[in-house]
């Protein structure tokens, strides 16, 4: 069907399976969908898995940034991700391994949680066209360390990880999973009935019988949506954004903004049930994600010369908003007590 609407299947968000998860108890999981696993990077080959995750399982989380370029950690442009690594003895494990080719070990030693640009098949992305929110819908893919880690070396790219620290020990860490989960599967349902909306007359177009009626066939394609919006996912699981803004823009929807506003959002949950540990309350940033200026959407439209008169106001947005520059994030979350360190400079494993 995704592919029917000309999206790349390879960018194809992250699904919890509510119904099949049990989020409580002595031994609570979650089922997930469409996790990256098991492809040929040098073939360009994508596997997406089912995989069963073991919410106590979670050792320790990250919060890593993988530059663009060639200037390692001092680069502008750089992606951010949320990595989660398991206990040896409690990993997340493949539940449909048949044809999946990825050999015999059917347990992951972490996961990555990374937001990103979902585009039509064969669409390059431009951060000036990006600037648009309606430009890019929003995907928050879910990976194995060990794919996504092989699919960026041979990209030549490093990462550059911060270990977080989170209220409450254990309990923090799956407050986090969850919170990453539920704002990336509120996202997917959102985009996906969007695209359905889009192919509905297509589709009935197109419908393998022509003598079927019209009426009933779209009462067909109703229950199909509704079907995705029912999804029995708990209401203190789900972080949403606004609908007419859940899209990709990589200054206020970005990989970097999410990553932070999950870390920030589950904080704040956190306290809210009286874990603080050592939280520096006063250095906590605020994290509401802004929505895109009149202008950002302009300057994705504009010639040059409408670029160059609409930069000013770009690097005055920026200044406001050093949290929204990427290489930043670590140095604020060690000051709020959210990231190991010492001496206040955060710790880094590169």
């Amino acid at each position: 069907m995704l592919q029917g609407c000309g999206y790349i299947a390879s960018f194809a968000p992250v699904l919890v399976d509510w119904r099949a998860s049990v989020l409580s108890g002595t031994s609570p999981f979650v089922v997930l969908r469409n996790v990256n696993y098991g492809g040929n990077p040098i073939e360009r080959s994508v596997v997406l898995q089912s995989v069963r995750v073991p919410l106590d399982g979670i050792a320790f989380a990250e919060f890593i940034l993988v530059p663009f370029g060639l200037r390692g950690s001092r680069s502008a442009l750089q992606h951010a991700q949320l990595r989660f690594v398991f206990d040896p003895d409690n990993q997340p494990q493949l539940l449909n391994l048949a044809g999946a080719e990825t050999g015999t070990d059917t347990s992951l030693p972490d996961l990555i949680l990374s937001w990103e640009s979902w585009r039509a098949k064969g669409s390059s992305f431009s951060f000036r066209e990006g600037l648009d929110i309606a430009c890019y819908s929003l995907t928050q893919r879910v990976f194995a360390g060990p794919q996504l880690f092989l699919e960026d070396t041979l990209r030549g790219r490093e990462w550059f990880s911060y270990r977080l620290r989170l209220p409450g020990g254990r309990a923090g860490l799956r407050e986090l999973f969850a919170v990453g989960l539920g704002l990336g599967d509120g996202a997917a349902r959102s985009t996906i009935s969007g695209l359905l909306q889009q192919a509905e007359d297509g589709w009935l177009n197109h419908a393998p019988d022509s003598n079927t009626d019209q009426n009933h066939l779209r009462q067909e394609w109703s229950k199909l949506q509704q079907k995705l919006k029912d999804a029995a996912a708990p209401e203190d699981k789900l972080v949403r954004m606004p609908d007419e803004e859940d899209g990709y823009q990589p200054l206020v929807r970005s990989c970097a903004t999410l990553a932070r506003y999950t870390v920030l959002t589950t904080a704040s949950r956190l306290l809210n049930k009286v874990l603080d540990d050592e939280i520096v309350r006063k250095a906590l940033p605020k994290f509401d994600l802004p929505s895109p200026e009149h202008w950002t959407k302009e300057m994705a439209h504009a010639d040059l010369n409408g670029v160059f008169m609409r930069a000013p106001m770009a690097v005055r947005y920026l200044l406001r908003h050093p949290e929204l520059v990427p290489k930043n994030i670590p140095g604020e979350l060690t000051e709020a007590g959210l990231l190991e360190g010492k001496n206040g400079n955060p710790q880094l494993v590169r």
